[in-house]
């Protein structure tokens, strides 16, 4: 079809033949071909060079059509082996990386443009479901646990670590508190945590085994899913928490106050996390690339 619109664009099988940057004669075996296959004639000879018959205008009418649309498919195709076409499904639990994400995303914008991003907000269960499913491409998470939950899961994804998030305790506005939070200290309230996981132990689990280990009474341990909902009871003294630092620190419609953790485990492991299972779009390894140099220890 390229060959019938040059020749006709050009008025000449030799000057569409120098434009294809080929010889005269396949070309003219090609367009030979294309008339013995439809059982019409497409070309006339003239004085004036070769011009389409009734049916080759109308050959060449859907023709450049289909040259301009194979064209933009090509281009496009080739975009998106580029990663700068296709979507990115991500889980993010905002928590820990609201304030590491838009670095990732920003970067990752300039090289792939056209890619559509989804931020999703789930439960490790249910990211890890969706990773195993299909319906979720990556995911930035937290565990208080590196080597058990990439034991866990290690049929269906793979782990990489990116580094550390700080812990702090977070407390009231208002009130007297010492210099560091104790887990005995913290146990004397209400104490605010997310659902223990048991394919991805997080900080739920983690604050359940640190009261274990440093209390002798049974603390009343409410669970909250939403970070928002926890900053929130917080500030109104409902009780108190253990959160990143940079998120808890950084919202001033809910006023807390900081204090470091005196003792036991203070940090979280920041996982890169993809399935194992599927071959996956450029669009989704060049985010893991970049999640690698922006996060990793490397970035540090």
């Amino acid at each position: 079809m390229r060959y019938f619109v040059e020749i006709v664009r050009h008025g000449s099988l030799s000057a569409a033949a120098k434009a294809l940057h080929m010889s005269q004669p396949p070309l003219s075996s090609t367009v030979a071909a294309l008339e013995s296959e439809l059982g019409v004639r497409l070309l006339e000879r003239t004085g004036r060079g070769v011009v389409p018959t009734e049916a080759g205008e109308l050959l060449m009418e859907r023709g450049e059509q289909l040259v301009r649309e194979t064209d933009q498919l090509a281009a496009e195709l080739k975009r998106h082996g580029m990663g700068v076409l296709g979507s990115l499904r991500l889980v993010a639990y905002m928590p820990y990386v609201q304030t590491l994400l838009p670095r990732v995303l920003s970067a990752y914008r300039r090289v792939a443009p056209a890619v559509d991003i989804q931020i999703l907000d789930m439960r490790p269960e249910a990211a890890l479901a969706g990773l195993e499913h299909g319906t979720v491409d990556a995911a930035l998470m937290t565990t208080s646990n590196h080597e058990l939950s990439a034991q866990l899961n290690r049929a269906s994804v793979n782990m990489e670590q990116l580094g550390s998030v700080e812990l702090v305790a977070v407390l009231p506005p208002r009130g007297t508190w010492p210099k560091a939070m104790s887990w005995a200290d913290l146990a004397h309230h209400t104490i605010f945590a997310p659902p223990v996981s048991s394919r991805f132990p997080g900080l739920g689990n983690l604050v359940l085994a640190e009261l274990a280990q440093h209390v002798d009474k049974r603390p009343d341990v409410r669970t909250v899913s939403q970070h928002q909902a926890v900053l929130a009871q917080v500030s109104a003294g409902l009780g108190v928490a253990v959160s990143a630092n940079s998120t808890a620190s950084n919202n001033p419609g809910c006023p807390v106050t900081i204090r470091p953790l005196a003792h036991g485990q203070r940090t979280l492991a920041m996982e890169l996390v993809w399935p194992k299972q599927r071959e996956l779009p450029e669009s989704v390894t060049r985010f893991l690339g970049l999640a690698r140099s922006e996060l990793g220890p490397r970035a540090r």
